[in-house]
């Protein structure tokens, strides 16, 4: 499991880093054409838009994973650890349920965008390739809150807030008024 946990892993960095080196190089590559030679590459708002795209939602389990996700965590803050505990399997277990119907119906838009065969205005690709990312980055997302609500229900004494870390392992990321190396208060 931690192998296929690692391959994943890689290959979303790998999709996140090439897909935003690619947007900048495509994008600052069009302005420069535009101003500097007066000729405008015809596709780099049609990448632009999938790129954007596809980072923004391939990134969905990344984020889980890595404890990125923004949190409303107030209430859950002010409570005792078993407290946390019950919050985090709700929590858990429900975002996996809605990102699982999230995706389905992602699912079911891009098969409805596959039926009507369009393609894109610039590089002609079939439109449904555009909307792809949509239902699989929230199956991504969804197959990770999973794997946290298991690993909470497994774990009887940590609380995880993601398959990842538990609860204090990485409070530096969350705590922006926090400098670097005052501790780990979460």
């Amino acid at each position: 499991m931690k192998k296929i946990d690692m391959i994943l892993t890689k290959f979303e960095e790998a999709v996140l880093s090439i897909s935003i080196l690619l947007m900048a190089f495509i994008l600052i590559g069009g302005v420069i054409s535009r101003t500097v030679f007066n000729s405008s590459w015809t596709f780099t708002e049609e990448v632009g838009i999938f790129l954007n795209v596809l980072v923004t939602f391939f990134g969905i389990g990344y984020c889980a994973r890595e404890a990125r996700h923004i949190s409303m965590s107030v209430i859950y803050d002010l409570t005792n650890s078993k407290a946390k505990k019950i919050f985090g399997y709700i929590i858990m277990f429900f975002t996996a349920l809605i990102m699982i119907y999230v995706a389905y119906l992602g699912v079911g838009y891009t098969i409805s965008v596959y039926n009507l065969k369009r393609v894109t205005a610039a590089l002609r690709i079939p439109s449904w390739i555009t909307v792809l990312p949509l239902p699989v980055g929230f199956a991504l997302g969804a197959i990770e809150y999973f794997r946290t609500f298991v690993i909470n229900v497994k774990d009887k004494q940590n609380v995880y807030i993601s398959s990842k870390f538990k609860l204090g392992e990485n409070a530096e990321n969350y705590d922006d008024d926090t400098k670097k190396g005052e501790g780990d208060a979460l």
